[in-house]
C-alpha cells in the first residue's frame, strides 16, 4: 500500500468514520473542508510516525505541510528522501 493510499484509508476510517469505500479527492484542502481539526492532525501525525517510522517535527506541525492528501505525500516522501 502507497503512502497516499495510506493516508485516505487512515482518515476516512479513523477521523471521518466514514464507509470504507469513501474516496477522498487528493487535491481538497482537508483541513478547510473541517475533515482534519487540531485532535484529528494530532491522531494523523501519530498515525504517521508510527506507520511510517518518520518524526514529524514541531515546527513542520503547520497546515501547509497537511493540507491535503497530496500535499502529505509530497511532504512524507521529503522526509524519507533525507
Amino acid at each position: 500500500m502507497n503512502v497516499k493510499t495510506a493516508l485516505e484509508q487512515f482518515i476516512v476510517d479513523e477521523i471521518m468514520l466514514a464507509d470504507s469505500g469513501t474516496k477522498i479527492d487528493p487535491d481538497e484542502s482537508l483541513i478547510s473542508n473541517g475533515t482534519l481539526d487540531s485532535l484529528g492532525l494530532l491522531r494523523l501525525i501519530a498515525f504517521i510516525e508510527e506507520q511510517f517510522d518518520i518524526e514529524v517535527e514541531d515546527g513542520e506541525v503547520v497546515p501547509d505541510n497537511f493540507q491535503s492528501l497530496n500535499v502529505m505525500d509530497a511532504f512524507l516522501a521529503g522526509k524519507t528522501a533525507v
